[in-house]
């Protein structure tokens, strides 16, 4: 029987991947779990879909990195951290390595 607390980490969870905060929905949705575990086998999906995002998340970041020289994806709230001076040559080498990823996983 599911706990309100349960109810509460899966609303939550639910909310984050709308957001598109995949470690926050991922660690929500793992809670959900613990205060529940029959529900564990109804939100593998969930936990699994967290986890294909953040790797993701992660090659983009590296293609960024190694592209166009930019540290990170995180919003760190300041321009100068934020907004980068990006070549189109290096804007295309970023996308061919990502097209290529993305070919290379299906």
């Amino acid at each position: 029987m599911a706990t309100p607390e349960h109810l509460d980490y899966a609303e939550e969870a639910e909310s984050a991947e709308r957001a598109e905060a995949w470690r926050q929905a991922l660690a929500l949705w793992q809670r959900a779990i613990a205060t529940c575990p029959g529900k564990r086998q109804a939100y593998a999906e969930s936990v699994a879909r967290c986890q294909r995002q953040i790797d993701v998340d992660a090659e983009l970041a590296s293609i960024a990195r190694r592209a166009m020289d930019v540290p990170t994806l995180e919003t760190r709230n300041s321009d100068g951290l934020d907004f980068h001076e990006v070549a189109v040559w290096e804007i295309l080498k970023a996308l061919r390595l990502a097209y290529r990823a993305g070919k290379s996983t299906r």
